[in-house]
């Protein structure tokens, strides 16, 4: 399947379900501060001013659902620095993420599937995380990477859930799910975090943090949270479309 198709296929998926596409902005003066997502700058000479690329379409479609109470979805390019080059990592990829209106995580996970049996034909499993997990992000990145990660099927679908609650400030509480397909991340959703107290507080921690690390650091978007209070109930998730494209054209 060429890419063009791909595109268009996703396209009439959304346009089908009365999912409505929102353009995101490319050049932002301020961005959501997350765990692990460092974003490339780009400076507009003439006025000798920062812009910041977009590491996810969130903070677009946030904005727009927190004034159109509506499914929405996005095509989007987006940029993570400071991350290594591999087969299935790249600076700059193509992401959809997409939201749905009085629904959870689960409710997403069913539509994830029929979104991905809508490409290839694939069995679905769920794993649930242990409970006694490690209780920071370096030790469960290790815990997950040697216990769980590489001991996932070749040749299946896994949902996996049970994540901490650390690992994602903008998750409600265990609601949180990845998704991978023969061994890759290609997904993760959730329901979403709507309490802008404590967007607001997990943004200023990543700050103080990278302020103490020396870590590059972006302004902080000042209406993410206000944006997201105002959503109410809503699941949405990011996926890799480069990676699935792989993955179905390897599957034929």
């Amino acid at each position: 399947m060429t890419q063009s198709d791909f595109l268009k296929s996703i396209r009439q998926h959304f346009w089908n379900l009365n999912f409505t596409e929102v353009e995101i902005p490319y050049l932002n003066t301020s961005l959501p501060l997350e765990p692990n997502l460092y974003s490339f700058k780009s400076t507009w000479a003439h006025h000798n001013k920062n812009y910041f690329l977009p590491t996810s379409p969130e903070f677009a479609l946030k904005k727009f659902l927190s004034n159109h109470r509506q499914n929405c979805f996005s095509i989007s390019h987006c940029f993570r620095d400071l991350e290594n080059k591999s087969p299935n990592h790249t600076p700059e990829f193509l992401m959809l993420e997409w939201y749905e209106i009085d629904k959870d995580y689960q409710d997403l996970m069913l539509s994830l599937k029929k979104f991905i049996h809508h490409f290839i034909d694939i069995e679905f499993t769920t794993l649930t995380l242990p409970q006694k997990l490690p209780t920071n992000e370096p030790d469960f990145n290790q815990f997950f990477l040697n216990k769980i990660e590489s001991k996932l099927p070749k040749n299946k679908a896994v949902f996996i859930t049970g994540y901490p609650p650390f690992l994602s400030p903008l998750a409600k509480a265990n609601e949180r799910f990845e998704l991978y397909i023969n061994g890759i991340e290609i997904a993760n959703g959730c329901t979403e975090n709507t309490d802008s107290q404590s967007i607001t507080t997990a943004f200023n921690q990543e700050k103080e943090y990278r302020l103490k690390n020396k870590l590059p650091l972006h302004p902080i978007s000042t209406s993410f949270a206000s944006n997201s209070a105002k959503i109410e109930k809503v699941a949405g998730l990011g996926l890799g479309l480069d990676r699935l494209l792989k993955i179905i054209n390897t599957n034929k």
